[in-house]
């Protein structure tokens, strides 16, 4: 009887290898799929937290780019496609949603609160609050409206400060743009306005509620409170679902969920069933 050739025996092994890898390619888990998302930098907290802990869980790889909610709307209006858009305001999702850009309504994911930061040597308080933002001697710090929806958010309460007192809401506005491009070398991690509190070049600030604790943390010199309820322009932060990918649905609708709203709450905003009432800071 003859034996099989030596050459045969190779090649048999290796279609046997061969069938084997294809065997276990089949019933290997599929490749995560990549959800981009933009989003606000106030919502840095949540998005991290979809990242690291919920995405995994779903098969799916989150890509993120983070910045104000107005110039991130216009790079989308420009042409770039992420798969979700995760704003501080409403305003900007739906100018998606009138262009035809998004595949699903704006919707509302969370609220947040509008907080006042300054020195403690400044003695800023909720009952004095007016008088200390229009002395002439407090440096007022805000962001960038249109670009920054925290700077539209300042500028509402500005507005509401205008109907108390007529002619103070423009030199409100007048002041914050004084020192709107202003900036300071930040630490990594570190908030960039607890930059400019330590280089001594602000002495109050108007900025979400959400990222009091971090900015509190680099600089502890510093006293916080919510703005009064009569000046409080309510923030409400939108998504905009720019694509059908069943990964970017799925993001989307945890977090409407208990869960996502339990992460949202976590993050320091407030569900979106929750009253509109005021927050510790």
């Amino acid at each position: 009887m003859n034996s099989p050739r030596p050459g045969l025996r190779r090649d048999t092994g290796l279609a046997a290898l061969a069938c084997a890898a294809f065997a276990a390619a089949a019933f290997a888990a599929p490749a995560p799929e990549t959800v981009e998302i933009f989003s606000a930098g106030s919502l840095r907290g949540v998005v991290n937290d979809l990242a690291t802990e919920v995405a995994p869980g779903l098969n799916i790889e989150v890509k993120s780019t983070f910045g104000g909610s107005g110039l991130l709307r216009e790079r989308i209006e420009k042409g770039e496609r992420p798969d979700l858009f995760m704003s501080a305001d409403l305003r900007n999702p739906r100018k998606l949603e009138a262009a035809g850009r998004t595949v699903v309504p704006a919707i509302e994911i969370a609220k947040n609160r509008m907080c006042v930061v300054a020195r403690r040597s400044a003695g800023v308080t909720a009952g004095n609050l007016i008088d200390r933002l229009l002395d002439k001697k407090i440096r007022v710090k805000t962001s960038t409206p249109i670009a920054d929806p925290a700077g539209d958010y300042a500028w509402a309460i500005f507005e509401r400060i205008e109907s108390l007192r007529p002619g103070a809401g423009a030199v409100l506005k007048e002041k914050a743009q004084a020192l709107m491009d202003l900036k300071a070398p930040a630490q990594p991690g570190q908030h960039p306005y607890a930059a400019l509190f330590e280089a001594g070049l602000i002495d109050l600030s108007i900025t979400y509620c959400s990222g009091i604790a971090a900015l509190e943390k680099d600089t502890p010199d510093l006293a916080s409170f919510p703005v009064p309820p009569p000046l409080d322009p309510h923030p409400v932060d939108g998504l905009a679902v720019l694509s059908a990918k069943p990964a970017a649905m799925r993001l989307a609708l945890y977090l409407l969920s208990e869960k996502g709203q339990a992460l949202v709450a976590r993050e320091g905003l407030v569900p979106v069933t929750a009253p509109d009432s005021p927050a510790p800071p």
